[in-house]
């Protein structure tokens, strides 16, 4: 809608440009469109080749950093297997007989010196440690621990759950096992092993770390690019990164958004997505590293790009501009000189506009201008005629006008025939056709008498007694009505003719194909309650089963048209058209819900807001 008003309004616009303008206005759009498409198609193809150049650099630089990372899983696990495979050093450490000092020192100078010789040629392995739960085993720092010290450590239940299989920690914020406080220099991977020696009894855990800074040698490089930064997501969805590259916090990043972000696009293997943040976008690569479940993110700002790209094309823009007004100048002047004979008939015409028909319109030459001049011309010679013929029109139209209104029924024309139907009825006796000629007079004056369309309920259950009368006379009274309605509530707002629709509907479509029964019972009741008003009406006929019923509820709260919910007639009809007039002038919260059981009753509920109406105003 909004649109089309803009539409609407632009064209006003042009309308009421001169004939100048909207050429010098065409000439300009002819010219600026197609390049503004242009320049935008180009700026976003040559920003789009900069994202993928990047994109490919990018993936290039994870492909290598996922290589040390590699080489630095691998150099763990066989460290790992080293302390594993020496039986020497596992049957001390397995032995449950207390060892003497020349054991001891046996032990360290040869069993633990070859582990300590494995550290020693592989630099980047921080360090090597075994946590026991031998209690003959005597500690021999930094390699031999009590399992005691990591009885706390989150990873330690994990470990044992995995039966010997391997699990990757990272540790950012705990404390080591000497209690050595962490800081970024200490933050680690570690690669962690259940020892079960024999098989399936527990001997103790393999701790194999590496400082982060040296585990990914591309995050915790000396030199960052201050446009981008490294980090790492874990299969526990935290994230690993370096705090000494201040990237995050500097362009206000939220990590934990990122994150979600992040999660909404992962897959296995290489990937990327882009996000924006203050208005400043953003691309991250991701490479997924199955050894340790975790994904490499590289973050990247786009912003540099975006500002280069968006000055080539304001200054191509700024270029074309001036082009355009100097040209758009120019094409002013040349149609002024064209526009010449143009603008003098354009100010005959304003004459004539004013009332002046003396105009002399000059004709000379045999040009388009010319041509319409002659026809303004013989324009004016029948002006006259034109007015003349359009008032004769005018006064043609008045006279059928009234006689329109002279043929129309007077309504009091059809009460007083109905009043005088009644008395004679009354005359021959004939009192219940009185009854039913009384009802529908009354039922006539509620139905042409709709100034507004709400009444209060006492109205319209009067309205529903005469209905019921008149069809009582068809039914050989057969129908019997009961009302139960507070005082208090029959002032209460309704809207015009919400309950008739319902009674009819129990009328045709409950009571009539109830065979089974002698009489047909209609219960009306009213109640309040929590600032609202509940309206029943109850009848005993044929009912539904409980899938009909769900499936009209349904319908009434989806507003889908219900065709077939009971009966071969379609009795969904009336209810619907109450149900949306309800929600359309009081609010969705309210409507029509229906209640049944086969064969015994069906109960339709109105539920509106307590307005009660008195001396012609309501009071909520």
């Amino acid at each position: 809608m909004d649109f089309h008003k803009k539409i609407k309004e632009a064209a006003t616009w042009f309308d009421r440009l001169s004939l100048q303008q909207k050429l010098i206005a065409l000439y300009i759009i002819i010219i600026i469109i197609p390049i503004i498409i242009f320049i935008s198609i180009y700026s976003s193809n040559v920003y789009d080749r900069a994202i993928t150049e990047i994109s490919i650099k990018s993936e290039n630089a994870l492909e290598i950093e996922k290589i040390h990372i590699k080489n630095n899983i691998e150099s763990m696990r066989r460290t790992a297997q080293m302390v594993v495979s020496d039986m020497e050093f596992i049957d001390f450490v397995k032995s449950r007989n207390e060892a003497n000092v020349d054991q001891l020192i046996d032990f360290r100078m040869n069993e633990l010196s070859n582990v300590t010789r494995l550290q020693a040629n592989n630099p980047a392995i921080e360090n090597i440690r075994l946590y026991t739960t031998n209690p003959y085993v005597t500690e021999m720092w930094p390699i031999l621990f009590k399992e005691e010290r990591i009885m706390q450590k989150p990873w330690r239940d994990e470990v044992i759950n995995r039966n010997g299989m391997e699990v990757w920690w990272f540790d950012q914020q705990t404390e080591d096992v000497l209690e050595r406080l962490p800081s970024q220099n200490t933050a680690k991977i570690s690669l962690l092993r259940e020892l079960d020696y024999p098989k399936d009894e527990h001997l103790g855990i393999i701790e194999i770390n590496m400082f982060l800074k040296n585990f990914f040698p591309k995050m915790f490089g000396s030199v960052q690019d201050p446009d981008s930064v490294y980090a790492v997501i874990d299969k526990d969805n935290n994230m690993i990164r370096n705090f000494h590259h201040t990237f995050f916090e500097d362009e206000g990043i939220d990590t934990e958004e990122l994150k979600l972000k992040f999660n909404k696009s992962k897959h296995e293997g290489t990937g990327s997505f882009q996000f924006e943040n203050n208005e400043t976008p953003y691309l991250v690569i991701t490479a997924y590293i199955e050894d340790l479940d975790a994904y490499l993110l590289n973050v990247i700002s786009l912003e540099s790009l975006y500002a280069e790209t968006a000055k080539t094309r304001n200054v191509i823009f700024s270029g074309i501009i001036f082009l355009v007004i100097i040209l758009s100048f120019v094409t002013y002047v040349l149609v002024l000189l064209l526009l010449k004979k143009m603008y003098k008939l354009k100010d005959s015409m304003e004459r004539v506009g004013h009332g002046d028909f003396s105009v002399d319109v000059e004709v000379d030459g045999q040009d388009e201008i010319s041509e319409l001049a002659f026809h303004f011309k013989s324009l004016l010679g029948k002006m006259n005629g034109l007015i003349a013929e359009a008032v004769n029109k005018q006064a043609a139209a008045k006279e059928t006008e009234l006689k329109a209104l002279k043929t129309q029924i007077d309504s009091h024309f059809l009460y007083n025939t109905l009043e005088n139907i009644k008395m004679m009825a009354e005359i021959e006796g004939e009192y219940a056709i009185s009854d039913a000629v009384t009802s529908l007079g009354e039922m006539m004056r509620y139905n042409l008498k709709w100034k507004n369309d709400f009444v209060i309920l006492e109205e319209e259950l009067n309205y529903i007694k005469n209905y019921v009368d008149i069809m009582n006379l068809r039914l050989d009274g057969q129908l019997t009505l009961t009302i139960d309605v507070p005082n208090e509530l029959r002032d209460q707002e309704v809207l015009k003719m919400s309950l008739q629709p319902i009674i009819e509907n129990a009328i045709k479509h409950g009571i009539i194909p109830n065979n089974q029964k002698d009489r047909g019972i209609l219960q009306v009741s009213a109640r309040y309650s929590d600032d609202y008003v509940t309206i029943e009406i109850e009848d005993n006929g044929v009912g539904m089963t409980q899938e009909q019923c769900e499936a009209l509820n349904r319908s009434l709260q989806t507003g889908e048209e219900h065709q077939n919910h009971g009966s071969k007639g379609g009795n969904g009809i009336g209810i619907h058209n109450v149900n949306e007039r309800i929600k359309l002038y009081y609010g969705t919260e309210y409507g029509v819900f229906v209640t049944s059981v086969k064969g015994e009753f069906t109960m339709v509920t109105l539920k509106m807001p307590c307005k009660i109406m008195k001396g012609g105003s309501q009071s909520v």
